[in-house]
């Protein structure tokens, strides 16, 4: 499970070593690539191990398949980029979404659930808590 708030270092080439709750968890799964994505809502990036992406995929793709759920489909399927995890459970943060969300120096890695966590801005999480206090 991913779970629990983690603040880290993010280097100027957008590397940052993962949780090590969240490197055992990759262990278990034997993933060494995650999916990277903006979440819908465009706050946070969602990052999903492989095996995690392939069955999400799998279940939104055995859903009925209306305009509006090729759309989705499409805009978050669409946008996302593996990225290798290396022996030492660093992972580079592409350029483009760490511009998009305004990730710099520092990022919160955040548990959702068991088969993903999410990056997000330390201030932009911040006031997503705020907003549901």
């Amino acid at each position: 499970m991913f779970a629990g708030r983690f603040d880290h270092a993010l280097d100027e080439k957008g590397r940052t070593m993962m949780p090590k709750r969240f490197r055992d968890r990759l262990g278990v799964t034997d993933d060494r690539t995650v999916w990277m994505v903006k979440a819908l809502d465009g706050r946070h990036l969602e990052v999903r191990p492989g095996s995690s992406f392939k069955t999400y995929f799998e279940k939104v793709s055995s859903v009925p398949q209306t305009p509006v759920i090729k759309h989705i489909k499409r805009v978050y399927f669409g946008a996302a980029m593996e990225v290798d995890v290396d022996g030492a459970g660093r992972l580079l943060v592409p350029a483009a979404l760490r511009k998009e969300l305004g990730l710099t120096d520092k990022i919160t890695f955040v548990g959702a659930d068991e088969n993903y966590f999410e990056i997000w801005n330390p201030d932009d999480y911040e006031a997503s808590k705020e907003q549901f206090a």
